[in-house]
């Protein structure tokens, strides 16, 4: 076993845009150690985080966080230690504007 210790994605979603942040390779697993999520905009938003295998039709079930409020020019970190298996995506979406930020980190298990 390879373990990768990287930076799993980084994106910045239009407004009300499920956006994938990090999709599990073939033949890994994957272990997210934090999540950044930033606010730079000068007004709050709210935030979607959902976690789902890629053969499912999103569903309450794979939500991890739902409407969460980030106020103006805050940051919200996670360090939720979930593992993916191959074929799972971690997905965002922005909900008010164009001005957050979520960042993944972990490690890659080949």
């Amino acid at each position: 076993m390879a373990f990768a210790y990287k930076i799993l994605g980084q994106i910045k979603p239009n407004a009300n845009t499920l956006t994938n942040v990090y999709v599990t390779p073939a033949a890994t697993s994957t272990v997210i150690n934090t999540i950044t999520i930033c606010n730079q905009g000068p007004a709050n938003s709210t935030i979607d985080l959902i976690l789902r295998p890629v053969n499912e039709t999103l569903a309450n079930k794979h939500y991890l966080l739902k409407n969460i409020a980030i106020p103006q020019a805050d940051t919200l970190i996670l360090s939720p230690g979930i593992t993916m298996n191959a074929a799972v995506i971690l997905a965002a979406n922005n909900t008010l504007d164009a001005n957050v930020s979520i960042s993944a980190f972990g490690v890659e298990v080949v």
